[in-house]
């Protein structure tokens, strides 16, 4: 599975942060959602690849940006500052994700505020980048 797809899955696994009453409550995607109706939503592209951390191939090292979308500047902060605490949670020993395991998740960047005042999205978007090390 490809890397964007592992680290969306983990995350609309965790039950305490996706799905009603949760920070994002519309979980995460690759694509916009058509009509993303009340709550907070998380859009992840690959933007690169970090650094190797050892010489093997089977390490993939995919750098992810989360863009985090709310009707809300609250609510997308507190859906981005969520994500970015749970990533960070993934730096101590390797963690399962899905059929995969991430050995560290590193070099986390934001909450950042974008402003989207002008566009025809969600009015509030926070980006946060992080390097996952999957294999």
């Amino acid at each position: 599975m490809a890397a964007v797809g592992i680290v969306r899955n983990w995350l609309n696994d965790i039950d305490t942060l996706t799905g009603p009453g949760n920070p994002i409550a519309l979980g995460a995607h690759r694509r916009h959602p058509r009509s993303p109706g009340h709550g907070a939503y998380v859009l992840l592209s690959r933007i690169g690849r970090a650094g190797d951390l050892v010489a093997e191939d089977l390490i993939d090292s995919p750098r992810i940006s989360a863009s985090i979308y709310a009707g809300t500047d609250e609510a997308a902060e507190l859906a981005a500052v969520a994500y970015a605490n749970a990533v960070i949670a993934l730096s101590g020993s390797p963690s399962v994700i899905g059929d995969s395991r991430c050995l560290i998740a590193d070099e986390v960047v934001g909450p950042l505020l974008v402003d989207n005042h002008d566009s025809e999205r969600e009015q509030w978007q926070y980006l946060v980048d992080a390097s996952f090390y999957i294999y």
